[in-house]
Formats: C-alpha cells, sequence, structure tokens
C-alpha cells in the first residue's frame, strides 16, 4: 500500500476499480487512487473542501476517470481547495508520479465513427464517439490543484494522459479556479465538446499548458502559464517535452480515423474556442528547449477567437500558423481572430514570410493591435521567485490598457452572463484582486 507522508491525524482509505453509485469523499479522510478508478454511468462523485486525494506511485498512471453518463462533483474553496498530488513527500515529488484526471462527456467531436478511444493504456480506453449534446454536463471542477500528474503511456508514441483530459465534455460542465502544475505532457487537454471554463493556472508543464482538437468549441477566461524549467518526471513514466507551448490548438490530425482533412479545410464542425484574458510566459533562451517552444500554435484547421491577451518570452515564435487549412481560416474565411494581443521578448513575433506571410496578414488585418519587444519584467512587474509570483501589470505597462470587448453572441451564457470585457490585457486586472492566491501554489518537487 501507498504510505501517507505528508500529513498526520487523518484517516486513509483506498480507492480502485469501478464507482458505480454515487459517493461523497470527506475532508477527515486522505484517498489513495490506485489504478484505474472509473466513475460509471449514473454515479456521481462528490468532493468535500479541503480534501485530498493522493496517486499510488507504484500503480504508473493511477487515475481518476468520469466516465460518460457520470458526474463530478468537487467544489473546494479558496481557503480550502481540494488537492490531487503525488503520495510522495514534498521535495520527492516528481512529474508522472500520478495519471491525472479524465472526463469523458457527451459532447460533439468532429472525428466521424463509432468507436474513438481515449489515449490511455491498452484494455483501459473508453469510448467517447457518437456525443450529441455540447450543452450536456459532467459535472463542475471549482477550486482543485492537480499536481505531479501525466503517463507518457506509450514512450512517445502519442498515447498519454495529461493532467485534466477533457473528452467530449459538453458546456454545462465547468471548470473555476483550477491548477495543474508540475505534470507530464500537457497541462489541460481538450477533445471536442465545449466546456465553459475561467480562471485557469498551468505552472511547468511537461508539455503544452492549453491543447485542443477535435471541433473544441469551449470559451475560457483568465488563463496563466508559466514555464521556467523542464523537470525529470518519475522513472519508468515517460520524458518531458523540449518544445512546451503556451497554446496548441488542432481541428484534427490527418492520418488518424474519422479525421477529414480537404485542400480548403478540416473536419466539421471545426475548433472554434474562445479564449480571453491570458498571460502565457514561456522559457526564453534556457538550454534544454528548442526553437519550436512557440507560444500560439494553431494548426491542421483550427479556428478560434483570441482576445486580450499576452505571449512573452517564447524561444520560439509569439504566434505560428503551421499550415495552409489554418491559413485559410485565418485569410479567407475570418474564423481565426487574434485581437489585442501583446507579444513581447519571444524569439521573433511570428514566422517568418515563407510561412504563409503572417507578420503582413496579422498587421494587415489588425488582428494584433501592438506588438513590441519589451522586457518581460517591464511589462508585467512579476517575480519569478515561486515566494513572489504575481500577475499584476505594473504601472505603465502596456498591457494595462488596449483591451477589446468580445463579441457578445461568442459568450451568450457564459457562466450565467457573467464574462468579463476588460480594458486591459493579460489574466490579471491591474490594481484588482489578485484571483491566484490563496488555493494555488508553485511548487516542482
Amino acid at each position: 500500500s501507498t504510505a501517507v507522508t505528508f500529513t498526520t491525524g487523518l484517516a486513509a482509505a483506498i480507492l480502485s476499480g469501478n464507482i458505480t453509485a454515487s459517493r461523497t469523499l470527506f475532508t477527515d479522510t486522505v484517498y489513495t487512487l490506485s489504478g484505474y478508478v472509473k466513475v460509471q454511468s449514473g454515479a456521481t462523485l462528490t468532493i468535500l473542501p479541503g480534501t485530498r486525494i493522493i496517486g499510488d506511485t507504484t500503480v504508473l498512471g493511477s487515475s481518476l476517470w468520469i466516465l460518460r453518463g457520470a458526474q463530478i462533483n468537487a467544489v473546494g474553496t479558496a481557503a480550502a481547495p481540494i488537492v490531487f498530488t503525488s503520495a510522495r513527500s514534498a521535495g520527492n515529488r516528481k512529474p508522472a508520479d500520478w495519471g491525472g484526471i479524465i472526463i469523458v462527456g457527451n459532447g460533439i467531436i468532429n472525428r466521424t465513427g463509432t468507436t474513438i478511444l481515449t489515449e490511455g493504456p491498452a484494455g483501459t480506453a473508453e469510448n467517447y464517439a457518437g456525443g450529441t449534446d455540447n450543452a450536456s454536463s459532467s459535472g463542475t471542477l471549482k477550486y482543485v490543484r492537480i499536481e505531479f500528474a501525466g503517463y507518457d503511456v506509450s514512450a512517445g508514441g502519442g498515447q498519454e494522459l495529461n493532467g485534466l483530459s477533457s473528452y467530449a465534455v459538453g458546456g454545462g460542465t465547468t471548470y473555476e479556479y483550477v491548477q495543474v502544475m508540475a505534470g507530464l505532457d500537457d497541462s489541460f487537454e481538450f477533445w471536442g465538446g465545449a466546456v465553459n471554463a475561467r480562471y485557469l493556472i498551468s505552472y511547468e508543464a511537461g508539455d503544452d499548458h492549453f491543447d485542443w482538437s477535435e471541433g473544441f468549441q469551449g470559451r475560457i477566461q483568465f488563463m496563466i502559464a508559466l514555464q521556467t524549467q523542464r523537470l525529470t518526471p518519475a522513472p519508468g513514466t515517460g520524458s518531458v517535452s523540449s518544445d512546451p507551448r503556451g497554446f496548441e490548438g488542432d481541428g484534427c490530425e490527418p492520418g488518424i480515423s474519422g479525421c477529414v482533412m480537404t485542400a480548403t479545410g478540416t473536419s466539421e464542425p471545426f475548433s472554434n474556442p474562445t479564449f480571453a484574458n491570458f498571460t502565457l510566459i514561456g522559457t526564453g533562451n534556457l538550454a534544454g528547449f528548442s526553437s519550436d517552444g512557440n507560444g500560439a500554435v494553431w494548426r491542421r484547421g483550427t479556428a478560434g477567437y483570441f482576445y486580450n491577451g499576452i505571449i512573452a518570452r517564447f524561444k520560439g515564435t509569439g504566434i505560428n500558423v503551421k499550415d495552409a487549412w489554418t491559413d485559410t481560416l485565418l485569410s479567407q474565411r475570418d474564423s481565426l481572430n487574434v485581437v489585442s494581443v501583446l507579444l513581447a521578448s519571444n524569439g521573433a513575433n511570428y514566422d517568418t514570410t515563407s510561412n504563409f506571410g503572417q507578420a503582413a496578414k496579422f498587421t494587415s488585418d489588425n488582428h494584433v493591435v501592438y506588438t513590441g519587444s519589451v522586457a518581460v519584467d517591464t511589462l508585467l512587474g512579476i517575480s519569478l521567485n515561486p515566494a513572489g509570483l504575481d500577475w499584476t501589470p505594473k504601472a505603465g505597462s502596456p498591457a494595462n490598457t488596449g483591451g477589446t470587448a468580445m463579441p457578445a453572441a461568442r459568450v451568450s451564457g457564459f457562466f450565467g452572463g457573467t464574462w468579463v470585457n476588460t480594458t486591459y490585457r493579460g489574466a490579471a486586472e491591474p490594481g484588482g484582486t489578485k484571483w491566484w492566491q490563496g488555493w494555488s501554489q508553485y511548487s516542482i518537487n
């Protein structure tokens, strides 16, 4: 069994196998996920504020799955967040100590076929094909931390568990105040569906911070990503990426079953998310990272609206449009919209002219209304000392102004009509509430 080493005075319980009836996890118990724990259709898993759930490091990929028709109701508070973390003691924790959280919903994807399986080891994957309801709900995550998760199942073969994996998860599902930290592979990944989310944090991703594909229609406001180093994962679990990206967006991937790519686009519905008020900070020129570590990579026919953001300090380019399918959406269909995004201290703001002439397209179409090489400390006034992370722009920062209102039709009904049109750019309001404080944390081990 796995020893509980970081807390005392609490009861201990092991979760394993299938959860077929509704169950509540209580604050007075530390729960160990052992193996692939799956909440079955018809059951609701409720987790009370302050509860800790640890992953069994002796069973690789130990993870929590919320299957189609099941619900998770994990609602913490700023003072008592729900924490999913490693069973190892602080100072000894590593990426991929456990597998992460996987949610399978009844939303829509753009791949055809009756059997399309989630990533995961043979015999554990779940079918997420055939969803019909992008308004469906798989529940709520609020004030939740997910630490030291992930698992590279296939040693680089594209079968990974992420911090939080969302397969065809409908827009009735909400993620609010959720942090993924020091994981293997992506922090947040979305395959289709239409999740609504706000106040998301990704620190030290093993690959990309926010990744989407297969017709994702979700709406997310207030996002932070920070990459300062390349961590070493648990033995036998895979390796971290040399090119972590802030955003990696796809329509769908050519060559996989059910994905149709044509000369003018990709399978429909297009991936077409709505993101606003994001602050994405990359590695700069640190050794061990490649120049393919870009701030935002849009490829394989993704569309989307990206407003009021900051993309800074990425070793490669700030914005990278990878292929002709995506370029068509940018230049001809006006479906890829990048507005009021501040680019600073990246290797380059855009790809070279040979890659679709993006600089000319963005500036002439006014997709990016401010570009400039402004030092990150001048831009944000943040300290990268873990004890003092502060995402609020300092006085005089260009991030304090220049925000643009999102078209109302894109955000109708978002969290009960509470979308915030900001006059600033980035995830933090100048002089406003430091929404990341109190419940999130920074730790690499």
